[in-house]
Parts: C-alpha cells; structure tokens; sequence
C-alpha cells in the first residue's frame, strides 16, 4: 500500500495502538507501509516507544524487524536516530541481532545514527556489544561513529566518546557536575550565538531568518516556543511594550536569552490536570511532537538557503497533522466527558481545533420523531460544534430502536455521522467527534455498525480509577473549591480509608464521583463543627476553610457503605 495508515499515526501516543492490537486486523495493519515504505514499526521506533508497543507490533508482523524503508533504514536505524529508550533497543537486538550490522543507502550502521544523534551511553554499549565491528567501519561520507559523535563536540557525552574510543566508560557524574557541565555548554552556546549576531556575513542573514521563523511561530502557533523555554505571552509583552524604535529582532533575541527551564507550558498544564489515563496524554503529545514538527518546517521553508540545515524529519513536506475521531469506553465517573472537554482546550493550544468549543449530546439531542427530522436535528448538532469538539454520550443508544417508532430513526443519525465525517475528511472547521459509553455496551454497539467503526480509529479504555488515584482526585478537586488540607490528610491516607471502608465493586459503580460525595459530606462534617464553635465561642479561631483527618473519616464510616 502506498498511503498513510491511521496505524502510523497512532505509533506516535501509544495508548490506542495498545487496544487495537486486540483487534483480529491488527496484523495485517501491522505489516502496511506508507509512501516511505515506513512500517507502523519504523513509526514506533520514530516516537520512543517503550517495549510493550514494540512487542505487540513485532508479535503481529515479526518480518517488520528486516524491513528497509525506502532510504534502506531498517526499524533500528529510526530507533537510534531517535534516542528510542534502552530497554526497548534492547529487545530490537534481541529480536533481530543481525540488524545492527545492516547499512542504510548512506552506508550508515545504526551505530553510525546513535553517535551523530547524542546516543545514551547504555544505547552506544548495547549497539557495541551487538557488533563490535561497527566501531570502526565508515559510512559512505568516511566517517566512524566515533568521527560523528566529535562532529558535535558540545553535545555528546564523555561516557560515549570512551565508549567509541574503546575505552571504559568514566564514572557517571554527580548531579552538580551534570549542572555544571549543562551551564558550560549553555555559555558556549551563548557565544555562539552572540558572535553570529554581531558578524555581517552570511552568518548574521542566517540569524535574521531564524528569527523570523521564531516571530512566524510565536504568531501561528505560539505552544512550540514553549519546548525550548520560551513564554509566548512574554514575547508578545516585550514586542507590545517596546518604542517605535525598537529592533524587534534585539527584542527576540533578548527574550530567548532569558530563556529558562520554569517557564509553564499551557498545554503540559492541562494535562497535568488529568489524574492517570496516561495513554491518552502520551497520544496528545505524540499529536504535538508532529504538529510542531509540520510547524517548524513551515516556518524555516521561506528561506531556501537553510533547506540544508533541515534534519530528516524536517525534510519531506508533509500536511499538518489532525486529530482522529475517538471512542471513550469506561465505567461511570472514570472522566470521559472531563477528558473530552480538555482536549477542546489542548487541540486549540496546539492549533488542532480553530475553537475551545465543547458540546456534549445524546440520544434525545439527534434523535427525531421521523428520518427527516433526525437528519435535520443531527445536522443542527454538527453546524453548533464545528471548530471544535462535539461529544455523544452514550453513544451505543443510537443502536437501540424506539419502542414508539417501528423505523429505527437513531440508524438515521449514525448514517447521517457517517456521511457528515466523510464529507468533510479535509474541512478543518469540522468538529472532533468523540463517542462515549460503557465498555461492553460500546463494544458491541460498534461490532454491529462497522461503517461506523470504520470513522474511528482511535478507542481508549478509561480504566477504574485506583485509591490512589481517588486520594489525589480529591485533593485536587477540594483545592479547586478553595479548601486546604491539613498536613496529614496525606493522598495515601484517603487511599487508605478507601480501601479499608469501601469495596471494589462499590467504587467501580462510581470512580471520580466517589470524591464528589466525599467532598459534600466533608463540607457538612465542616459545618458541623462551625454550629459547634460557635455554641462554645470559639468561632474566631475556627477556620471554615480547612478539613480535618476526622471529617473524612467520619463521612466515610457514615455514609460509604
């Protein structure tokens, strides 16, 4: 096959490949390639994945270890040119030992990617150990790894120039020497960049188009200053504020100098809010990585004379990336329609969605009295949310028949998705369309609608929330009502009490709501001991504001059972 798949896509977050492998065509899916003869392999080896992912992929198609894309990369030459963790170039070498004396059309052996992309030192061990040989061997430019590993004399690491000379490793450094060998190549850097600023040749233009590419990014998509340390907000102060006078390139240039590794990232900061469910936030940010990959390429491309110093992933023009209809499959109160409200802020941060916009239906909400009502009703839904996310809870209902009507008008409304979806497969103002329900009755909805299943590739299961998680909920959830905690009303301790107060199948029933019922008994626990204070006069040195270690554990003896 010579197109994209929506497998590779889901190669760069995981968490949906994981549930897919579950699936009877995942093998087949497994062995496509795309117009780059990549493998979803190759695109797991491109975004790090960690062994399970591999395993699952390797397991489907085990030939996908020998296969060369079409510039002769094999899936461990994607591994090493991308830092892929050790653990799972471990099980590549395993799998595929022979591969790590393969050469790519450049006559490069992984070996010869690891070193000129600032290779671990355990990856570099791992690969020498595999084949020692490599050590020595050129590539078709006449470089060893050990020649493009000092070709960056600023980034690598002593560990892997010792390794590459054949030597022992040196001892790791101390988190103060790692500091003070970071604030070295730091400074360096700063000259670096000081003296390209201050010369008037080609250097200095080249400095001034790097700089228009950053004002291009800080203007289309300011999220991607973030990575490298920079407030957007910030800048846009510093150009708001500056005289007419001003060079608005010295500004810039001020602004990245002070850059810091503090600076918050609006985007991170959403995700932080969400408890768990860490396959979805690694699919957000594998969504981001190729966003800004796209973004960075655009904005470098105006300049021709940098073409060369593009890296590979920069090199092939390739569309924006977009993000994929989903399924949310979970228990009550597991946070699907949290979730989905997130992400419409997340893909509007990232430029995914052109709105914030969050919409939640259901049944009622698509469903008419007859066809043509149903069409209408599902088209008024769709023009409400475009720009940004419409969510269908309990999306399986739409497969139950109406016991007023004979003809099924919910088939109506899926028919009319599809179509809708289909239709505007290139519009960016169509909304993301997230389906939502309860794992059983969603799998079997969608084994018997397949054109429907067909319009979502990406399922996540939203697993039970463990009492750890509960305990942090809560927490997170009285801040945000303007509660403090006392000191030893610890995350552990509500997970404790939960543990020894309610039963699994109990907090299956509910997950996050447990923690909004605890959260509304506590407050009357509170009030409580207000009325109490206050008959005994001592209600100034009460404080409405903070809840006891007793408040909890009396709602939870009380009330959850």
């Amino acid at each position: 096959m010579s197109t994209d798949t929506i497998m590779h896509d889901l190669c760069k977050g995981f968490g949906a490949l994981l549930m897919r492998s579950k699936e009877p065509s995942f093998p087949e899916e497994a062995s496509r390639v795309n117009d780059r003869g990549n493998l979803p392999l190759h695109a797991a080896c491109s975004y790090q994945a960690s062994p399970d992912i591999l395993e699952a992929l390797i397991r489907a198609y085990p030939a996908g270890c020998s296969h060369p894309n079409t510039t002769g990369n094999l899936p461990i030459h994607q591994a090493c040119m991308w830092q892929i963790p050790s653990e799972s170039l471990e099980l590549l070498l395993h799998k595929y030992p022979a591969g790590a004396a393969v050469r790519n059309q450049y006559g490069s052996l992984p070996l010869h990617m690891a070193a000129s992309n600032q290779a671990s030192p355990e990856n570099i061990r791992l690969l020498i150990d595999a084949y020692p040989d490599a050590l020595h061997l050129q590539n078709d430019d006449g470089m060893t790894p050990l020649d493009l590993a000092l070709a960056d004399q600023e980034a690598v690491s002593d560990a892997v120039i010792a390794l590459l000379e054949g030597r022992p490793a040196p001892p790791e450094l101390t988190r103060r020497q790692k500091a003070e060998k970071y604030q070295e190549r730091a400074a360096a850097m700063e000259r670096k960049l000081a003296s390209l600023q201050n010369t008037g040749s080609r250097r200095d233009n080249d400095v001034k188009v790097v700089l228009a590419a950053v004002r291009r990014l800080a203007d289309r998509i300011p999220h991607a200053l973030y990575v490298a340390g920079v407030d957007p907000n910030q800048l846009e102060v510093a150009l708001s504020e500056a005289s007419p006078q001003s060079d608005p390139d010295i500004i810039l240039l001020e602004t990245i100098r002070k850059r810091g590794s503090g600076v918050r990232d609006r985007v991170e900061d959403l995700l932080g809010t969400i408890v768990g469910l860490e396959h979805i936030k690694s699919q957000v940010r594998g969504l981001r990585r190729s966003a800004e990959l796209s973004d960075l390429r655009t904005s470098l491309m105006p300049s021709k004379n940098l073409v060369h110093l593009l890296p590979p992933a920069l090199a092939q023009e390739t569309a924006r990336p977009a993000a994929s209809a989903m399924v949310f499959c979970g228990n009550p109160g597991t946070g699907k329609t949290a979730v989905a409200r997130l992400l419409a802020k997340v893909y509007h941060e990232l430029g995914v969605l052109r709105k914030p916009k969050f919409l939640e239906v259901e049944r009622m909400d698509l469903v008419g009295k007859d066809v043509e009502q149903t069409k209408l009703k599902t088209k008024e839904v769709l023009e409400e949310a475009a720009g940004g996310v419409l969510l269908i809870d309990e999306a399986y209902t739409l497969g139950m028949a109406s016991r007023r009507n004979k003809v099924d008008a919910g088939a109506s409304a899926m028919a009319e998705l599809v179509y809708a979806m289909q239709d505007n497969s290139n519009n960016p103002s169509f909304p993301l369309i997230i389906l939502a329900g309860f794992t059983l009755e969603m799998q079997a909805f969608l084994a018997f609608q397949p054109e429907l299943r067909k319009c979502f590739p990406a399922v996540y299961e939203f697993p039970d929330y463990s009492c750890a998680e509960l305990g942090q909920i809560f927490g997170d959830l009285a801040a945000s009502k303007g509660f403090d905690v006392e000191e030893s009303l610890t995350s552990s301790f509500i997970a404790g009490l939960l543990e020894r107060e309610t039963t699994p199948a109990w907090r299956s029933e509910r997950n996050g709501r447990v923690c909004e019922m605890l959260l509304t008994g506590v407050r009357t626990q509170v009030r409580k001991r207000m009325r109490i204070a206050q008959m005994e006069g001592t209600d100034d040195q009460f404080d409405p504001h903070l809840i006891l270690k007793e408040d909890v554990e009396n709602v939870m003896k009380s009330d959850f059972k």
